[in-house]
């Protein structure tokens, strides 16, 4: 929210709108009362074309500008309505609303605060990569890291981390810096190379956030030779399924009596998010290894297995559900295994067609991870 004396920031917000709008806004100067001169009247038209305007971003899906639309509305009126209810609709796009679940998974917070606990030393430099509400920055601060650099390339969140930091008084020593992590520069952005890593930029399926490729551009350009690593390594593990409903998530073939699958050529092509526990489902397989990784040993490159698993039913492959674990260290894990209570769901990839198997036979699976794509497919021959 804009502060209510900060007339210089105020007008130039201002100017950026009429920029955007191609508009003759006069601004008023620094010894003027801002709008007085013209009047209440032009002051609620340019608030509903504020709102007017923000909205339309939101269409759009241009949530910055959106917001900026609705802030300044909100500065010139902090109590009109529509530009709040359009400001918190567009946070709840920029700020995705998984944080919360995330902040409240006391599983996983457990776990990495243990293994921050053991790793973190009064000479520790820590780079945490993906700040969120800068928790994990403050737990390393909190067990006594030297220093904290910690990067966001959201710049709402990265803001919303800085204002979480100063709030519990970590300001002096984690430093927030809103980039991708990719973008950082020893020199530049680090006073030194981090002899400590701490990140958990993982979704569903693990690797759709980029934490491999982060992990290993941290270790050839902003990370000490013999720095540590949380999570230290990974593991995916993966069961095939038959489930018509699973199945219908992603493909279509006839709705209320008409062909409607024309959709199916904008299905999923990878994986997905589901709680598998919504679902009913039948395992045709016992859980098998997909990969394993180890982020402490060499350069983790394209990977591609081919995987034999014995079916244990006759049934139909509809999809193949996997989830991972993340060693955080020697000690402590985490996971979004089936039936885990953290805020992950499992994830799923569905195959196109229904593929019969018979108990006894082998379900030949290919695998393929290559930095934030992983991909199944089913071997037919």
């Amino acid at each position: 929210m804009i502060e209510k004396d900060s007339l210089s920031l105020q007008q130039d917000l201002l100017l950026r709108f009429a920029q955007m709008k191609h508009t003759d806004f006069k601004i008023a100067d620094s010894t003027e009362p801002a709008f007085e001169p013209n009047g209440p009247q032009r002051t609620r038209d340019l608030i509903e074309l504020l709102v007017a305007q923000g909205d339309a971003y939101m269409t759009m899906m241009q949530f910055a500008d959106a917001a900026r639309c609705f802030d300044l509305a909100l500065y010139l009126d902090p109590e009109q309505e529509q530009a709040e209810r359009g400001r918190r609709r567009v946070y709840c796009k920029i700020v995705p609303r998984w944080h919360f679940a995330m902040l409240n998974d006391e599983e996983r917070n457990t776990a990495y605060e243990r293994a921050i606990n053991n790793m973190v030393t009064d000479k520790s430099v820590v780079l945490d990569i993906g700040s969120g509400s800068g928790l994990l920055a403050m737990m390393a601060a909190r067990a006594n890291a030297k220093s904290v650099i910690s990067c966001e390339m959201n710049p709402t969140i990265a803001e919303l981390a800085r204002e979480t930091v100063q709030l519990n008084g970590y300001a002096d020593r984690i430093k927030i810096i809103n980039k991708k992590s990719t973008d950082l520069r020893v020199g530049a952005d680090m006073p030194e190379r981090a002899n400590l890593l701490v990140t958990e930029i993982v979704d569903c399926g693990f690797v759709g956030e980029e934490i491999i490729p982060c992990i290993m551009y941290a270790k050839e350009h902003l990370l000490t030779e013999d720095a540590r690593i949380i999570p230290r390594a990974a593991a995916i593990h993966a069961i095939v399924v038959e489930g018509k409903r699973l199945h219908r998530l992603n493909h279509v073939n006839t709705s209320c009596g008409f062909d409607t699958s024309p959709f199916n050529k904008y299905s999923t092509p990878e994986y997905f998010p589901v709680r598998l526990g919504a679902f009913e489902f039948s395992e045709l397989t016992e859980p098998f290894e997909v990969f394993r990784f180890d982020f402490e040993g060499p350069p983790i490159t394209a990977i591609e297995r081919k995987i034999e698993v014995p079916c244990k039913r006759d049934g139909l492959c509809h999809a193949i559900i996997f989830w991972f674990t993340l060693h955080l260290d020697d000690e402590n894990t985490t996971s979004n295994r089936i039936g885990s209570t953290t805020h992950w769901t499992q994830a799923m990839e569905s195959f196109v067609d229904e593929v019969p198997v018979r108990a006894g036979e082998s379900i030949k699976i290919i695998a393929r991870c290559e930095g934030s794509r992983l991909k199944f497919k089913l071997d037919k021959e």
